[in-house]
């Protein structure tokens, strides 16, 4: 017999002629002096049915010792039966909880090893996995099953020949699983793009952002290359760290319709490549901002003043050198100047007429920047006058300026 296999001892009790009595009362049945169990008779026969003899390098010797019920049948014990008990033989069936799988995910080998009949028993111990002759991991087994999980099987081109192998034990004979073909292929990807501004304006520093990440049910991060297109004129690359890949340009035109940004993520051995949904990336005109300044508010006639322009870019790192601005005083042309690095121009004027002058300076815009003009600076210039004094003792006239007074 094998271990776990159940056996059945059957004593058979008779009556010494000339007596046809048959007889009644117990059996005990005995490996060698332990009791295995008892059996009662009937018609003369005791059974008892056992599958918990160990494997053993000797024979048990089993005897069946027969205890009378009454004063009319005397005791007796068998010859014994030498019963031999083997180790088992299993087998051993192994699956994947994912096959094909893709890198970085987790994929579970369960392998099942079960007695071969007419053993019942449930086997114990060990199983070693292996991937040709590599071995990959162990399990114990419980119930029957042993798994190892692993999520480091790298993409190949060829499928990886997975094993499991159930060691012996006492009781049971070793057994190994027809191999399992497993695949594993690279992981999707998804790319997502954002911008640091939308809209942006001219000359605005503008950074895009594209998140790569791996499809489920890989959980790896993606490395590699990303690059950025508008339509399809590839703006530049960026590499990703942590899943993220960034590219900052402050060269986008102004236009009256959306550039198309998008991000493609170049595939790798272990990633499939991915491109990013279109970003419709607006570049408006920069807005521009004038302030007027004066080195005197309050002028006589023909006195010189000196007007200072200073004009700012919103949001933009454009330079303001080379614009040109025009004074004013209210819609009359005073004259023009060209802005430096600094944004800044002035205009030295001794022609405000005598009055209330209202100046400004304006910008007239670009295809690139907004049109602006400066709040209106007043500007107050005072007329001259001289008295004449003559004298009657005097035959000649003597001008003689004594004093200045306001204009109005």
């Amino acid at each position: 017999m094998v271990f776990g296999q159940a056996v059945t001892f059957t004593a058979t009790v008779k009556a010494v002629a000339p007596s046809t009595a048959v007889p009644t009362g117990t059996v005990t049945f005995k490996n060698g002096t332990t009791t295995l169990g008892t059996g009662t008779l009937s018609g003369g026969t005791a059974t008892f049915t056992t599958s918990a003899l160990a494997v053993a390098t000797t024979a048990y010797s089993i005897t069946a010792s027969y205890t009378a019920a009454t004063t009319g049948f005397a005791a007796s014990t068998s010859a014994a039966v030498l019963e031999t008990v083997k180790a088992a033989g299993t087998t051993t069936t192994l699956t994947a909880s994912a096959n094909p799988a893709v890198f970085d995910q987790a994929v579970t080998f369960t392998a099942t090893v079960k007695a071969v009949a007419p053993s019942t028993a449930v086997p114990a111990g060990t199983v070693t996995f292996k991937n040709g002759t590599t071995t990959l991991g162990t399990g114990t087994l419980s119930g029957g099953k042993a798994t190892f999980t692993t999520s480091a099987l790298a993409v190949a081109t060829t499928a990886y020949s997975i094993t499991a192998t159930y060691a012996a034990t006492t009781s049971f004979t070793a057994s190994t699983s027809t191999a399992v073909a497993e695949t594993v292929k690279a992981a999707a990807t998804t790319t997502t793009l954002t911008a640091s501004a939308n809209p942006a304006v001219f000359d605005q520093a503008v950074t895009f952002t594209a998140t790569v990440k791996a499809a489920a049910p890989s959980a790896a991060v993606p490395t590699g290359t990303v690059t950025f297109k508008n339509g399809t004129t590839t703006l530049g690359t960026g590499t990703l760290s942590g899943g993220k890949a960034t590219f900052t340009t402050s060269a986008l035109a102004v236009a009256t319709t959306a550039h198309s940004i998008t991000a493609t993520y170049a595939a790798t051995t272990d990633f499939a490549t991915s491109t990013s949904a279109a970003l419709q990336e607006m570049v408006n005109k920069a807005t521009t901002t004038l302030k007027l300044t004066t080195s005197a508010n309050a002028l006589t006639l023909n006195q010189a003043v000196t007007f200072t322009a200073t004009l700012s870019i919103a949001q933009s790192t454009a330079s303001p050198a080379g614009l040109t601005v025009t004074f004013k005083d209210g819609t009359t042309v005073l004259g023009t100047a060209v802005l430096n690095a600094a944004g800044t121009a002035t205009f030295k004027t001794s022609a405000l007429p005598a009055g209330t002058d209202h100046v400004t300076v304006s910008y007239a815009g670009s295809a690139n920047l907004m049109a602006s003009t400066s709040p209106v600076l007043t500007e107050t210039v005072a007329s001259s006058t001289k008295t004449t004094v003559k004298s009657s003792l005097v035959p000649a006239a003597v001008d003689q300026v004594h004093a200045q007074s306001g204009h109005g």
